[in-house]
């Protein structure tokens, strides 16, 4: 059976000046579920502005690591001690904030003073690389300084373009239009070197045939020029210079990232943990005298280990307050409250509780039943904690009420089992679920692991309806490699005296098998619906509803199981019509009499509406169990289509015909793709039909699933720790005083500057 852990509510009264000091105290604890504050949504709206400065604060962090090329794979990298930690000494979470913004900032400066370096860089780089190549060019004509000293009346000038400009430059550059001398070549795929000899007064022409085509001119310049030809040592020199710049750069970008990477990892971590940090801080309520309270939900196990560690920790500055929340009885504000009051006197205590003012709120609140907000901590064991996720699709168990998980865990795996009846097929889920539970087995999302587990558990039950429908990849007999290993005979389930084997020859037993299952399945519902009511304290409603809807389920099943739809017979003695007609009557009027017999829950309703609730809550149950009911149907439709497509692919092998090696192969190949596709797709279906039947006709019996997921404050500390200064903190008294003494000497300044001002003008 599944356990819940009880909760404690906490409710601490402290000094605004240990607000951050004990979030930190909260958080490393984490066990605690910080209660929310209804109107946290409108102080979220309030603080907008420091959100913006969060959300702000982020993008330009992710900016700071998308160029320093930093991942999060990067910091899990890192292995360090505790001691080894980032700390960051702050005042206050403003503090946090400007310490994290002022280290943000002069890394991203840096950064960017780099980065700016490196493209002015890389621009000069590729520069003179394009040099490099259209020099290269140049070569094959011999181009010296001599030769171009020569050029009196002639220009020679030398560019580089897109090769889709070929043609355009070839027609500019026709000697018939324009008198010149050009060559060009390709320096690659995409791009070609040309250069071209014209006379000095064309130069307007030529401009404007060199601005149609945007080509790129290369730079003929004498330092690239010797007597002799090209200076390519020059050129040589000048890129490993731009290189050794470029390097030294970009080292020094790597050696900013490698020797902080523990502070980015940290500052990563703190604006990771800000969100969640900033909306712990919204949830204090104000008090008067500059202090704060907070409540939260504690296992009930761990309430004297976290209220030692809190008077341990704050001493005489916090006050504690404490409620039982049980799950059987409503609990409000006003039940009786443990108080503690860390270190102080009794007459301390008498002045903290006369002053301390409640929000102007804490009527309607005091009303409430704190089982609605306290958080559900379901505890299963090793083989039922799979079946949570789903569960949870669901919704989370409310406080009170019984988690159904348990059920779930044996349910799940027999419907599954009776869709999904083969032996074979039982094997091959179990080895996949195995398979999948070692591979998500250190995964941080429990979910997948989860899912592989119940598909071992469906396994399971594959493998036992499968004994029952005489199943075995299709065939009654387990068979491998042409040897026969066990001949599946009939299976009769005791006490109904049923035989499933072979259900396509068997539809009429197995249709009220189906049927059986489903009767058993809501009548579950209810009586888990019974316990819930129990253990409320509303005993007489589970008597009055519950019982008697299972009474009226049961009655009429065997009356339709043993006296069929003859109507005349319900009729006839010994009346078989009173076993659904009498649990009828008995909802209709049962609830009223609760009403006349003073029963607590029912005081506040009158007798003609329990009258005319309960009539209709009869036909209505009387309809929903009919549909409820034929929704079991289901379990007879998909195990006949499991079992006609594996007969299909039978079919479909027998038709190789022939005998060889060849052959084998091929029908082998055939048996396994087609057993593939029906696991997938047809496992899939029955898996979404499993899981309908339990929300639709089994959970809607009983189960709210509106409880709040136990979350625990938690901030992550792995790479940074932040320690909270605290400011002196004076009474209100101390405050008076140093009021009335600055007063005091404000005056006597005063009074001293109209005695100077007297003395020197009057």
């Amino acid at each position: 059976m599944t356990k819940k852990s009880s909760m404690e509510l906490f409710k601490v009264n402290i000094n605004h000046n240990y607000k951050d000091l004990l979030l930190q105290h909260l958080y490393q604890l984490n066990l605690v579920h910080i209660k929310t504050k209804p109107e946290i949504s409108d102080i979220i709206e309030k603080d907008k502005v420091l959100f913006d400065r969060i959300k702000k604060l982020s993008q330009n962090l992710e900016t700071l690591f998308k160029n320093l090329n930093l991942t999060e794979s990067d910091f899990q990298k890192l292995i360090l001690e505790k001691e080894e930690r980032k700390e960051f000494e702050v005042k206050d979470f403003n503090d946090l904030l400007n310490q994290i913004l002022s280290e943000i900032n002069y890394y991203s400066n840096r950064v960017n003073e780099l980065k700016k370096y490196m493209i002015t860089i890389k621009v000069e780089l590729d520069k003179i690389n394009l040099i490099h190549v259209s020099y290269i060019f140049l070569e094959k004509y011999e181009l010296t300084r001599d030769k171009l000293s020569k050029f009196d009346r002639l220009e020679f000038k030398a560019f580089t373009t897109f090769s889709k400009n070929l043609e355009n430059i070839e027609n500019l550059f026709e000697f018939s239009h324009f008198p010149n001398f050009f060559q060009y070549d390709f320096l690659s795929d995409e791009r070609i070197a040309f250069f071209v000899i014209y006379p000095k007064e064309q130069e307007e022409a030529f401009r404007e045939r060199i601005r149609i085509i945007h080509a790129e001119e290369v730079p003929i310049l004498k330092k690239y020029l010797l007597s002799n030809g090209i200076n390519f040592p020059r050129i040589a020199d000048e890129i490993r210079f731009i290189v050794k710049s470029l390097n030294k750069y970009q080292k020094e970008l790597e050696r900013l990232r490698d020797d902080n990477i523990l502070l980015f990892a940290a500052t990563n971590e703190i604006m990771q943990n800000i969100e969640e940090y900033n909306w712990a801080s919204h949830q204090f309520e104000d008090l008067s005298l500059n202090r704060l309270s907070l409540s939260f939900f504690v296992p009930q196990e761990k309430k004297q280990e976290i209220q030692k560690g809190l008077i341990e920790k704050f001493q005489d500055q916090i006050t504690i307050e404490s409620i039982a929340i049980t799950k059987n009885k409503s609990v409000s504000l006003k039940e009786d409250i443990s108080h503690v009051h860390s270190g102080k006197s009794q007459d301390s205590k008498r002045k903290d509780s006369s002053l301390k003012e409640e929000p102007t709120n804490n009527n309607k609140e005091d009303k409430k039943d704190l089982r609605n907000t306290a958080p559900t901590i379901m505890k299963n064991n090793f083989f039922v904690r799979p079946f949570e996720t789903i569960t949870k699709m669901y919704g989370v168990p409310a406080y009170s009420e019984i988690d159904p998980t348990p059920f779930l865990a044996i349910t799940f795996p027999l419907l599954f089992g009776l869709m999904f009846g083969d032996i074979g097929h039982g094997i091959t889920l179990i080895i996949s679920g195995l398979i999948g539970a070692f591979i998500f087995r250190n995964k941080k999302s429990k979910d997948f692991l989860n899912f592989c587990w119940i598909i071992f558990y469906c396994g399971i039950g594959s493998i036992l309806v499968g004994f029952l429908y005489g199943e075995f990849f299709g065939m009654h007999d387990i068979e491998l490699f042409g040897t026969v290993f066990l001949h599946l005979e009939p299976v009769t389930i005791p006490i109904i005296n049923i035989t499933l084997y072979n259900p396509l020859n068997n539809i009429m037993v197995v249709f009220k098998f189906a049927v059986l299952i489903g009767v058993v399945h809501i009548n579950l519902g209810w009586f888990i619906q019974f316990l819930n009511y129990w253990k409320q304290h509303r005993k007489y409603i589970g008597f009055t509803d519950s019982l008697i809807k299972i009474w009226l389920l049961t009655g009429g099943t065997i009356l339709i199981f043993t006296f069929g739809f003859n109507i005349y017979v319900w009729i006839a003695p010994p009346y078989p019509i009173l076993l659904p007609l009498l649990p009828g009557i008995l909802l209709i009027l049962l609830k009223p009499f609760g009403k006349i017999f003073h029963v607590s829950y029912l005081k506040e309703e009158t007798i003609g509406g329990l009258i005319g609730e309960g009539t209709m809550e009869s036909f209505e149950t009387l309809l929903s169990i009919m549909s409820n009911v034929a929704s079991y149907i289901r379990l007879l439709a998909l195990a006949l289509a499991h079992i006609s497509l594996m007969v299909a692919i039978q079919a479909m092998g027998n038709l190789i015909q022939g005998e060889g090696i060849f052959n084998e192969i091929i029908n082998i190949v055939g048996l396994i793709f087609g057993n593939i596709v029906v696991i997938l797709l047809e496992g899939l279906l029955v898996f979404i039909n499993a899981i309908r039947l339990h929300f639709y006709e089994f959970f809607f019996k009983f189960y709210q699933g509106t409880g709040v997921t136990y979350i625990p404050f938690y901030l992550d500390d792995k790479y940074s720790i932040v320690s909270f200064k605290i400011s002196t903190i004076k009474d209100v008294i101390s405050e008076e005083i140093d009021r009335e003494i600055e007063s005091k000497k404000t005056h006597e300044d005063i009074i001293k500057a109209e005695q100077y001002i007297s003395k020197k003008y009057l």
